[in-house]
Parts: C-alpha cells; structure tokens; sequence
C-alpha cells in the first residue's frame, strides 16, 4: 500500500508538480488543492493548478483561485507528477491527462474510488480529503503549528474543506480527528466566522431568487419520503442569471421532516447533473453507482448524459424506488 511518507518523498524530488481535482470542484476538493499548492510553494517547490473549472465565487476568497482561469487544463512540460485530490473516478477529473506520461497520484477519502493512479492514497475514513493533506504537510515537515501569514492561508483552506464536507460539522463523517484538525487550526489563527460568512452568508440577491424559484417547484414523492428539486436551464433566462453552483440548494429538501432522501437534478448543455443527499441509514452513493456516478453514503453525484430533466427523474426514481422497497 502506498503511504504518505512515499508520496511526501516523491513530491521532495519532484521539479515540477501540477494539482488538480473533480470536474465542478466543491469546496473539499478546492480547499484541499489550495491547501498543497500554497504549501508547496512555501517549501520552494514550483506548484500549479490544473483546472477546466474556474472556481466558484463563494470560495474565490481562499489564496490560489484565481489560478484557475479555466484555460490550463494539460499538465506543462516537463511535470514530474499531477496529484489529483478528492476525485474517485479518471473520467471526472478536472483536467485533460491523456497525454501526459508522467507519474499520477490519487489522494482521496471516497470508498467508490477506482485507483487510477501510479500511487493511491485512499482513506474512507477521513470526513474530508483535506484531513489527507493536512498530513501530508506534516510528512512534508511543515509545522502547522506555527503561525504566520503563511501557515494561516493554508489553514484557511484546509478549514474551509473540513466544514463543506462535513455539512458544518454535523454530517456523520465527522470523528475526533475532524476536531482535532480543526482546533489545530484555529490554534493558529484560522477564523471560523470569516469563513462561515464567505461560504454562506454571501450569496447575491439573484441566486437567492434562483434558490427560492426552484424550492417553490420543489415535489415530494414516495409518501414525503424523497423530495426533488429541479433546475431547468430556463431558469437562468428567466432570472437573467448564469447557473453556477447549485450545492446549497439541495440542503433545503433535506430540511423537511419525513424527508429520507433529496435530489436535485439540474440541465446542463449536455444532459442533467444530479445531487443526491440522505438522512439516516439510507445510501444514495448505491442510486448514484447504479447509474454511473459515486459519491458517499449520504452525498453522492451523477452526470446523465443526453438525457432530458424529465427522463433523468424518472432514471433516478426508478432507482430509489428499488432501494425503498
């Protein structure tokens, strides 16, 4: 099994490091990304970000972000390794690897992942990929520690993974380590509140209208136990908005009591993107695996390719109907 300890000595002889992550990056998969590229380059290592998303503008304040423009998407010549965070399967990854002959390496905390990597270092036990990069640093001997400018902007980021991937710390991927990481990092500065207020008290009063048109169409199905949510690319003419990211707004189903399961599908230009989210013992990552996606036990994804809103519903449905009974 590859450790921390080889991939911390492969990142030391390696010139050149590209980092990347998932296709429509949430903010573990930025958070932890930003996280290694400021340390790397903090400990002089020559680091980029490979990206085909630009990140979302609730998590443009973490230092980094603007390295993704979008219009990197190959690795540079002569990278020595591309190290691809929170991405479980190769399709998904943010970045275009066909060409590239060097060394992959694939950190990640999903149990779906597929272990495309030269070295994998998968661990389903970590609430947040950032848990991972938080010791890798330290096998880096970056002394978290310490406070300075420096060790605060990673400190942000990592903490900035920890409460997206934990629902604010109150998901049930939550353990001590979790709290431990995370007092260690306010320990140095890191401010919750600051972080809190950019990641969800900073919404423009037009996505507040997007979140209110697509709750008000909301529909609650299999006796109010599953609840779906559905954004149609209509919406955005209809608001005179772009649909960016619509994470957040699955939460809402999830709110209602009697409520097991939410989905939230969205049109995209190229078939529907599906979140699923649960309650209890149910595993939408089972929902998400029978239709090509994957995910967690109560977070899980899917794109649907070519398929209408309507026929997506019924593709998920059909599904959870089998789950339910």
């Amino acid at each position: 099994m590859n450790t921390l300890e080889n991939i911390a000595s492969l990142i030391y002889k390696a010139s050149k490091i590209g980092i990347t992550y998932h296709v429509s990056p949430d903010g573990d998969a930025v958070g932890s990304a930003l996280a290694l590229l400021n340390a790397l380059k903090l400990i002089k290592k020559d680091a980029y970000l490979i990206s085909k998303d630009i990140i979302s503008e609730n998590l443009q304040f973490l230092k980094g972000s603007n390295e993704a423009t979008g219009n990197l998407i190959s690795p540079i010549d002569c990278t020595d390794i591309v190290i691809v965070l929170d991405c479980g399967n190769y399709d998904r990854i943010s970045a275009d690897l066909s060409g590239y002959k060097g060394t992959i390496i694939n950190i990640d905390h999903h149990i779906s992942n597929d272990k495309y990597g030269h070295l994998n270092y998968v661990d389903i036990n970590a609430a947040a990929t950032a848990e991972i990069v938080y010791e890798l640093l330290e096998c880096l001997g970056l002394d978290l520690n310490e406070k300075s400018t420096e060790k605060l902007e990673i400190g942000t980021c990592l903490y900035t993974s920890l409460v997206t991937d934990t629902g604010g710390f109150r998901h049930s991927n939550v353990t001590s380590r979790t709290h431990k990481i995370a007092s260690k990092l306010k320990d140095i500065g890191v401010n919750n509140t600051f972080i809190y207020q950019s990641l969800f008290d900073n919404n423009t009063f037009e996505k507040i209208r997007l979140t209110g048109r697509a709750i008000n169409d909301m529909e609650l199905l299999f006796d109010r136990k599953v609840s779906l949510i559905k954004i149609p690319k209509s919406y955005a003419e209809d608001l005179g908005i772009e649909i960016g990211d619509t994470s957040d707004i699955i939460s809402f189903g999830l709110q209602i009591k009697g409520v097991e399961i939410a989905v939230l599908i969205k049109e995209t230009d190229i078939g529907v993107k599906a979140s699923l989210r649960s309650k209890n013992d149910f595993d939408v990552r089972k929902i998400a695996g029978a239709l090509g996606g994957g995910g967690h036990v109560k977070a899980a994804g899917v794109a649907l390719k070519g398929l209408t809103l309507n026929e997506a519903k019924d593709k998920i449905l059909d599904e959870i109907e089998k789950e339910l009974l």
